[in-house]
């Protein structure tokens, strides 16, 4: 793929699955607001964004960048952008994750949030304010685990991981199939139930089937 620069308030088409494109708009780096509008195609001409709902922001790595399928929209961006002001942080500590258990598709893998996760303030405008490797934030406001959540309540939530390719372009995939935000990576946290849908998510962050074997 093609070197994209940042540049805040650009415009974008990202391909998630193979022929199917989001639009999104860059902010402060390395944070992405995605749009539910999704084309076969990158002709997302004559769009308004004012009137596009927002399905979440996210930061991204260079690496997602670079490996997705991404050009550069004119397209005038929304310059009024409220980011959210509370995120969930998961625990950085490691825990086995076994989905679909004692059924033909289980799978079985590592991943974070041992000890679940907490609800944090954070300013993604302000300079400085970008996760701290301590887990410093502005105010922690509530421990989150499978025992107290809410489930209606956190997806209003990010979480504040940095997204990689293809899992982000993945669950975009699934946002498009159910036209709201999806995020498969809440499931994993909270232990909630996966449904089936999910699988080639699952797959790719379990990192026990080749990429290019799922398509990406």
């Amino acid at each position: 793929m093609g070197r994209v620069v940042w540049k805040e308030n650009k415009v974008l088409s990202i391909e998630t699955r193979k022929g199917t494109f989001v639009l999104a708009q860059m902010i402060k780096s390395p944070y992405i607001v995605f749009f539910n509008s999704f084309r076969e195609d990158n002709d997302f001409k004559e769009i308004d964004l004012e009137n596009v709902p927002i399905l979440f922001p996210h930061a991204v790595t260079k690496q997602f960048l670079k490996k997705s399928n991404i050009v550069t929209l004119n397209i005038k961006p929304i310059t009024n952008y409220q980011p959210p002001k509370l995120w969930i942080h998961e625990d950085p500590g490691s825990r086995t994750v076994n989905v679909w258990e004692g059924t033909k598709n289980e799978r079985e893998f590592i991943s974070f949030g041992e000890n679940g996760a907490v609800l944090v303030e954070k300013d993604i405008l302000k300079e400085g304010k970008y996760d701290h490797p301590s887990g410093v934030y502005d105010k922690s406001i509530k421990e989150l685990t499978s025992k107290n959540i809410d489930i209606s309540t956190i997806s209003n939530y990010e979480i504040t991981s940095v997204e990689v390719y293809p899992s982000l372009n993945e669950r975009l995939f699934l946002c498009s199939l159910k036209g709201q935000n999806i995020d498969p990576a809440k499931n994993i946290l909270f232990n909630i139930d996966m449904p089936l849908e999910f699988e080639k998510y699952i797959d790719i962050v379990s990192g026990k089937v080749p990429l290019d074997k799922l398509g990406y």
